[in-house]
């Protein structure tokens, strides 16, 4: 072997030099529009605008007053839990150690209707069942019609305004 066979060559790397981040150009914003609209009757187009304006913010009121209803909802199912809770602790614990022990039934019409025949001393009669008599129209649905024709009146003031607007 030769002497430079038995020894290694040296080599030596090139440095690399550090690169530089690339300038970023700032882009100034220009005050003017890329694209120019025109319209023909800005009156209305602000008057349409406005009166979206106007259902949106209804909309939302609506929708908090709807909000609020359901809170006060569930706040008050929460309180009638409670006081459910607190009435059978007090009926089952307090009132049924001044009641007798016993197996009772329900009292119920017939029953009491029996009751008062034994104590008469009257036999056993025919019993009459009491049916009620038939109602031509429901109250409730002439309150539903009568509510119905006070929102129409109601939304014919509407049109009448916005008709008075125009």
């Amino acid at each position: 072997m030769t002497k430079m066979a038995a020894k290694k060559k040296k080599t030596t790397r090139k440095r690399t030099t550090k690169r530089r981040a690339p300038v970023k150009k700032v882009e100034t914003k220009s005050t003017e529009p890329d694209y120019m609209v025109q319209v023909s009757e800005p009156k209305l187009v602000r008057k349409d605008l406005l009166e979206s304006l106007r259902e949106v913010i209804i909309f939302m009121q609506g929708y908090e007053k709807f909000r609020r209803i359901q809170e006060e909802k569930v706040a008050l199912f929460t309180q009638l839990k409670i006081e459910v809770k607190q009435l059978n602790v007090l009926v089952n614990d307090k009132l049924r150690k001044y009641l007798p022990k016993g197996k009772l039934r329900a009292v119920t019409p017939q029953n009491v209707a029996e009751q008062q025949q034994k104590a008469a001393g009257i036999g056993p009669q025919v019993q009459v069942v009491n049916q009620p008599a038939p109602t031509t129209a429901p109250p409730k649905q002439e309150l539903e019609d009568d509510n119905l024709a006070q929102l129409e009146g109601q939304l014919r003031d509407i049109e009448r305004q916005l008709q008075g607007i125009k």
